[in-house]
């Protein structure tokens, strides 16, 4: 991995920060910082919740932080930016680890789930984590710590956490190994059991502002994206920075919002082929189909508002918009992107002739 996290990187997020300044701070009493056994980092996808949780445990586990920050010098540190750190232990929906079945899991080791592993995994659709994946984690966890004397845990994230699964984590949460601190992220409180809520510390993520996400955008983007991409893509993520990311990254502003324009067109929806070839283009990951074709669906829906705004009448936006948030519900109920893209085109031209 070669650099260290640190929650310098974090930005546009100032409360999550005195947060963990707190937790990180020395009594002025005096003595250890009293750092809470579990945080719930809660806050849209791609606003810095993993940014926060990695540079958060680098500093939990460094032998001398100050600041907040971990020292960069101490064999802590080293391990951290390696991602080697075998008293970190990284579970995720995109990268696992999956296994098998219980045996499969049963003979994995640690570095299954360090964040080398993870940050070297091919990266995909989010899947749900399995509770095998759950207690696996919890049993490597229940060895004494090898580098120090606490052990930090990244959940990323709840929401792919399976039922069984959260049971699991709540059992630990409730009797937490000593030492140990728990950062488990989730995309809204609403969705975290009573249970697991009232055993963490909450720390909210807010989305970003529009210059923040434009500014991280033009910084980690592969190639520099063109002006108008970049722009599009920050209205259409809402604060997001990943989501803005992988926006430019897809090339929305080509072949998916030409075909958005002939959705919308004067002269009828047209064809659906051209958005259909450039989701089917993700390959055969259904889930990165799903995402590709959710954005073609969002920047249709952004365009359309754009128009009533610019035209003062929204008639137009109220019509489609049943058709939209229509094949929004399809592709999250597993339906083929294809098909729900066609299926979104004939809604639309029907829309529009009984609204005429």
């Amino acid at each position: 991995m070669g650099d260290l996290a640190t929650l310098e990187a974090l930005r546009g997020q100032d409360a999550a920060l005195r947060t963990f300044r707190s937790a990180l701070a020395p009594p002025a009493t005096g003595g250890a910082p009293r750092v809470a056994g579990a945080y719930l980092l809660h806050g849209p996808e791609g606003v810095g919740r993993r940014l926060g949780a990695v540079g958060f445990a680098a500093a939990l586990l460094c032998s001398a932080p100050r600041d907040a920050l971990p020292c960069g010098r101490c064999r802590a540190c080293a391990w951290a930016a390696a991602g080697t750190h075998p008293d970190l232990l990284v579970v995720s929906g995109e990268t696992g680890p999956f296994f098998r079945d219980d045996g499969d899991a049963a003979r994995s080791g640690l570095d299954r789930f360090t964040a080398a592993f993870h940050a070297g995994a091919k990266r995909g659709a989010r899947k749900s984590l399995p509770v095998r994946t759950l207690r696996r984690l919890l049993s490597i966890l229940s060895l004494s710590a090898a580098g120090g004397a606490r052990k930090v845990v990244i959940v990323d994230a709840l929401d792919d956490v399976e039922g069984e699964g959260v049971a699991t984590l709540l059992k630990s949460l409730e009797e937490p190994p000593p030492e140990t601190t728990f950062l488990v992220l989730a995309g809204s409180v609403d969705g975290v059991p009573d249970t697991i809520l009232s055993r963490c510390q909450r720390v909210r993520f807010r989305p970003l502002a529009d210059d923040v996400v434009s500014g991280i955008v033009a910084a980690q983007a592969e190639t520099r994206p063109d002006p108008q991409l970049l722009d599009l893509a920050v209205r259409l993520a809402q604060g997001s920075a990943g989501r803005a990311l992988r926006a430019v990254e897809m090339g929305l502003g080509g072949v998916p919002d030409a075909s958005v324009a002939l959705l919308l067109g004067a002269g009828g929806p047209g064809s659906p082929t051209d958005a259909a070839e450039w989701v089917q283009a993700a390959g055969r990951d259904l889930g990165l189909q799903r995402e590709r074709a959710h954005e073609v669906v969002a920047l249709a829906l952004l365009r359309c508002r754009e128009r009533a705004e610019t035209s003062g009448d929204a008639s137009e936006l109220d019509a489609i918009v049943p058709a939209l948030a229509g094949a929004l519900e399809s592709l999250q109920s597993r339906v083929s992107p294809e098909l729900v893209l066609r299926s979104l085109w004939s809604r639309v031209a029907r829309a529009r002739r009984l609204s005429s």
